[in-house]
């Protein structure tokens, strides 16, 4: 009886120290690599009372539970979900989870249902996300499609300034209604929906600001951005494809 009791001990001893050891990893600034480790993460990390509360909150008719603002801005800012240079991000997104407002939502879903002690399901969780980007995209898709049929080949279009003004007095004539950029459609791709222009008048002769992104490269295996507002310019007589939101037919 006291060699069953002694190895019973030892047992509860290990499997405690055991439970200290894997919350020992959690040193600040730590980024989990999976979703069992961000829910391990937590549980190590955040107080029982904070804990207990959580748990009593209820999940909507998609499973979702209500979170303060705060907590999901904390994960995508803190574990580079927005950036997507953390190995938690890639986790997700080998799931088909693109989005950081659905891997922080998945994330806390899942802790409350451990929390509860009900399945995390974490297979439906994923499918509610993909098929409600599918739908969006279809519509968005749908909405595309209506608004490029107006585009023809030959039409006179105005630019409408959305990425920036290439000076500063470019953009104070534009707030006077005194800066009109027009170009001719030469071409459409419907596919892409790109409109191949020309550019017939630019009230400076810089040019327009017809794109501007942020470059991003692979540095030691992960996506770092290498460059921040690459600007691309446009100008008069020139001739190059852009995206169709970019011009407004110019009424005749």
């Amino acid at each position: 009886m006291k060699r069953i009791l002694a190895i019973t001990f030892l047992l509860l001893i290990c499997q405690y120290s055991f439970g200290q050891i894997e919350c020992q990893k959690y040193i600040q600034d730590y980024i989990p690599i999976d979703l069992n480790d961000a829910i391990n993460y937590f549980e190590c990390k955040t107080p029982k009372e904070v804990l207990t509360e959580f748990a009593k909150k209820n999940e909507d008719e998609n499973g979702i539970v209500s979170v303060s603002f705060g907590t999901g801005m904390s994960i995508r800012n803190n574990w580079g979900l927005w950036a997507r240079t953390s190995k938690i991000s890639e986790y997700f997104s080998e799931l088909g989870i693109h989005h950081p407002d659905d891997m922080s939502s998945i994330i806390l879903t899942s802790l409350h249902r451990k929390l509860n002690g009900t399945y995390i399901d974490l297979e439906n969780q994923v499918k509610f996300y993909k098929e409600y980007w599918a739908e969006s995209e279809r519509k968005e898709t749908e909405r595309k499609k209506q608004e490029f049929s107006k585009y023809k080949i030959g039409d006179l279009v105005e630019f409408s300034y959305d990425y920036d003004f290439v000076s500063k007095r470019q953009e104070k004539k534009w707030m006077d209604d005194k800066c009109y950029a027009t170009a001719i459609i030469k071409d459409l791709n419907p596919e892409e929906f790109e409109l191949k222009v020309k550019l017939k008048k630019s009230c400076d002769r810089k040019g327009i600001v017809i794109l501007k992104y942020d470059v991003y490269d692979k540095v030691d295996g992960e996506f770092q951005k290498i460059e921040k507002d690459k600007t691309e310019i446009m100008k008069k007589g020139e001739t190059r494809w852009s995206f169709y939101n970019l011009w407004s037919i110019v009424e005749k």
